[in-house]
């Protein structure tokens, strides 16, 4: 392959070759490790009853993008290896990327910025709520 095909447009939009040999076990290994991770994150956070709520939100974030950006990769090799014409292209592992990129920031920037605010929050509301008069 040549780098200066990457910079041409045919390149992108054409319909590639089937993948054979390791490339194909490769790509396929790849999104199956992608779809596994996501569901051990989610029976982690469904049978591990020790972890805080906001750990649990973030194995459910991290597992919805797991699964979801695995399956569309399993299903773009699919639609590679039967060479069907639009959703094969070289483009849609290009989405696949950005949108795999953008949901991992998404769920990083939640577990490192938004997480400690608000269990802060939640800290000052409770010890707000502790000296407020109970109902009766």
């Amino acid at each position: 392959m040549k780098v200066q095909n990457i910079l041409k447009t045919s390149y992108w939009f054409y319909q590639p070759f089937i993948a054979i040999g390791g490339v194909k076990w490769i790509w396929i290994v790849g999104f199956l490790v992608l779809v596994l991770a996501g569901i051990i994150s989610k029976i982690v956070r469904v049978y591990n009853k020790k972890i805080d709520q906001g750990t649990q939100e973030v194995l459910r974030r991290a597992g919805n993008m797991l699964v979801t950006t695995g399956l569309l990769g399993l299903m773009w090799m699919f639609f590679r290896q039967q060479r069907v014409a639009f959703l094969a292209w070289r483009f849609w592992l290009i989405l696949w990327a950005v949108l795999f990129v953008w949901w991992s920031y998404k769920v990083i920037f939640y577990a490192i910025k938004r997480l400690p605010m608000i269990s802060s929050e939640q800290a000052k509301k409770n010890l707000m709520n502790k000296y407020k008069p109970k109902n009766k």
